[in-house]
């Protein structure tokens, strides 16, 4: 592998941390290594004893399959993160934009310091006629970036992209269904407590939201209620390390219209000494998110 273009993706999500290993490659960029472990981030307290664990865990995968990466990108649980649309006139500088978001981080965080997230936007719509725009901005805790960049470089691994796990999995999808440019899709994340979803009309994210969630019949039923209630979709592609094979036939049941598994390696090669851990079977659309993170050049 030494030489090669090559790449760790991870997604962290809940108690686990699902990996891979790519190495880019044209037509198709190739799978080497997967595995998933516990997530020593998981009480969001990001101490200097999480960061050494997390570190461990990297080791232990990397020696396990002799992976070689020196770079990664990762994808943040989405239940971690501050996400929120808002409305903002099209006109308003980069400084305002972002007066607006620490404006906004105060009212939900009033004991945090604005300083203390890392922001993102994405724009979803914008109306001429109005003069405004639909934002989505995505809020990082900065001791969780730090955290996890420190984890990495105590290894020699630089960190490329910290992306939504949910973005990541729609990263996954256009990549490995190139006919996404040609619908009106809804992409799902399934997780034990939040559903994430995305409606995206020809391969360009149109809005996002996301819903708390019980139990698998909580989970059935909202899917359910969207494949009834979003008109002209064609439509609903699921993932998520909370979907099993049951659960989503039980989805399928309860929908109005065609459920696809995001298939993350539809169109991404599998080594033929593909280094696979012991505790998994076949790679599924539990790595969507990881691999859709790796697959990302930017």
């Amino acid at each position: 592998m030494a030489g090669q273009d090559a790449i760790l993706g991870f997604s962290f999500s809940g108690d686990t941390v699902q990996v891979v290993e790519l190495v880019y490659g044209e037509p198709r960029s190739t799978i080497h290594a997967m595995d998933e472990f516990a997530n020593v981030f998981s009480s969001n307290d990001y101490s200097s004893q999480d960061v050494e664990n997390f570190s461990a865990s990297i080791s232990r995968f990397m020696k396990a399959f002799g992976v070689k990466s020196r770079e990664a990108s990762v994808a943040l649980d989405s239940g971690t993160l501050f996400m929120n649309t808002i409305p903002m006139d099209r006109d308003l500088s980069q400084s305002e934009v972002n007066e607006h978001i620490n404006w906004e981080l105060t009212q939900f965080f009033p004991e945090q310091s604005p300083r203390s997230f890392i922001n993102d936007i994405h724009v979803l719509n914008e109306s001429v006629q109005e003069n405004v725009r639909e934002v989505l901005t995505v809020s990082v805790l900065r001791a969780q970036a730090d955290a996890i960049q420190k984890a990495l470089s105590r290894i020699g691994i630089s960190l490329n992209i910290i992306d939504v796990d949910h973005f990541s999995a729609e990263s996954a999808l256009r990549v490995n269904y190139p006919d996404t440019t040609t619908k009106y899709l809804g992409l799902v994340g399934v997780k034990r407590n939040r559903l994430d979803v995305s409606l995206l009309r020809k391969g360009v994210l149109e809005s996002y939201s996301y819903y708390s969630v019980e139990s698998n019949q909580d989970i059935v039923e909202r899917i359910g209620i969207l494949s009834r209630e979003i008109k002209g979709i064609y439509s609903i592609v699921a993932y998520g390390p909370h979907l099993e094979k049951d659960l989503l036939a039980e989805i399928r049941r309860g929908s109005s219209m065609l459920v696809e598994a995001l298939n993350p390696l539809r169109h991404v090669e599998v080594s033929e000494t593909l280094n696979l851990a012991e505790n998994l079977t076949v790679p599924s659309y539990r790595f969507a998110s990881a691999v859709g993170v790796a697959l990302r050049r930017d």
